[in-house]
């Protein structure tokens, strides 16, 4: 994980940290997440148009990584979300909690 520079951000918003799914899992990403208490939730950027795990795992292997980092009580933020990966996460009624921060291909 590492801290991306602001012109990569969604607009107005900074404090966030880019995860590669493909080099971590959820789980060992949620292990260096701080524990829930008074600080407020990471967030973290997920950029889907890199991911390796997405084409060769599928999109129901993202998403379920996408729920585990939820659950660490993180706030993910998609960008270059793809069609597919896109209308899985509004058939799944997912697409509030995955906010996106730029369009796919």
């Amino acid at each position: 994980m590492h801290t991306i520079p602001q012109t990569s951000l969604p607009t107005g918003a900074h404090g966030f940290t880019a995860v590669n799914l493909d080099s971590m899992t959820a789980t060992q990403v949620a292990g260096t997440l701080p524990g829930r208490g008074p600080q407020p939730r990471p967030r973290l950027l997920i950029d889907c148009g890199t991911l390796q795990c997405l084409r060769t795992l599928g999109v129901s292997y993202v998403v379920s990584e996408l729920l585990v980092l939820r659950k660490a009580g993180a706030d993910v933020w998609l960008h270059n979300v793809g069609p597919v990966l896109a209308r899985c996460l509004h058939l799944l009624q997912l697409s509030r909690l995955f906010p996106t921060a730029g369009t796919g291909v």
